[in-house]
């Protein structure tokens, strides 16, 4: 009879917590529902508050004067025919486009490069990390990681792509984009060594944080920071064999392309070949 007494205590007793936690799970489903609520009011308000704002608070003032400014340009342009401004604009913008490009072209290889070292590093450095990796960066890290075979991707994309068809036409933006491609193949074997040697060779933590510190600084003074600074600055690169590997893929441009001087000295080019004349069709 005890053990009777004692089996169904217990029982009554697991009963009460089963009912208890359904009661909690009931509760905080009830309390996430108002939660989501509230936030879809909340976002509801902000869009309303946004909305609002571009329709009431922009003051019709100041778009009457950019409408008045334009207008009055176009006019002045057809009338006195202006040239000089026009194409400095112009060039000032196709100069922004180029260079940015170029800088782009090096993004997404230098941010696989930090997915291979930076889970090292921030063990041991982690202010060093936070100061080169800002929170773009870390976005972007985070969107690259949901990309598998991201080499693979690249490459299609800019190659089979951009460089097959000659797309954007400004070369110096397409040799960039070359450069970035051989760059990331290479990195592509960087990271099977790596990999390879800090899962079998090193096993202490802070000898695998240096090593990728330093492997990182490598990087960076050799390749990366160089290929920033030449995209940046409009420069080719000056290793005669990277760029003669770069060159050869992308081709000629034209028949009146003149190739780069492989002395190194861009300013003594050969005259522009003369075009073929097409022959005459046979009787």
């Amino acid at each position: 009879m005890v053990n009777d007494n004692i089996i169904n205590t217990v029982s009554d007793t697991i009963q009460n917590n089963m009912e208890n936690e359904n009661i909690i799970n009931t509760v905080s489903d009830a309390i996430q529902d108002n939660i989501d609520i509230v936030e879809k009011a909340g976002l509801s308000d902000r869009l309303r508050m946004d909305f609002q704002y571009l329709l009431y608070d922009v003051y019709w003032g100041e778009i009457f004067l950019i409408i008045l400014f334009l207008l009055i340009g176009f006019i002045l342009d057809q009338k006195f025919n202006i040239k000089k401004p026009r194409e400095w604009f112009l060039a000032c913008n196709f100069l922004i486009f180029q260079r940015s490009c170029s800088v782009l072209a090096f993004y997404i290889p230098y941010i696989d490069l930090l997915n291979t070292l930076i889970p090292a590093i921030q063990e041991k450095h982690p202010f060093l990390v936070r100061l080169v990796m800002p929170n773009f960066i870390v976005d972007s890290m985070e969107f690259i990681q949901l990309i598998p075979f991201l080499s693979f991707v690249y490459i299609a994309i800019t190659y089979g792509l951009l460089i097959r068809y000659r797309k954007p036409e400004d070369r110096f933006i397409r040799f960039n984009i070359m450069y970035s491609i051989i760059i990331i193949s290479l990195t592509g074997i960087f990271q099977e060594l790596y990999f390879d040697t800090m899962k079998n060779i090193i096993k202490i933590p802070e000898d695998k944080a240096e090593i990728s510190l330093l492997l990182y600084l490598v990087w960076m003074g050799m390749v990366y920071g160089p290929c920033f600074a030449n995209a940046f600055l409009g420069r080719y690169t000056s290793n005669t064999f990277i760029r003669e590997a770069v060159e050869i893929h992308l081709g000629r441009d034209g028949v009146d392309f003149v190739w780069w001087d492989r002395r190194g000295d861009e300013n003594d080019k050969r005259p522009p070949r003369k075009p073929r004349k097409p022959r005459k069709p046979r009787k």
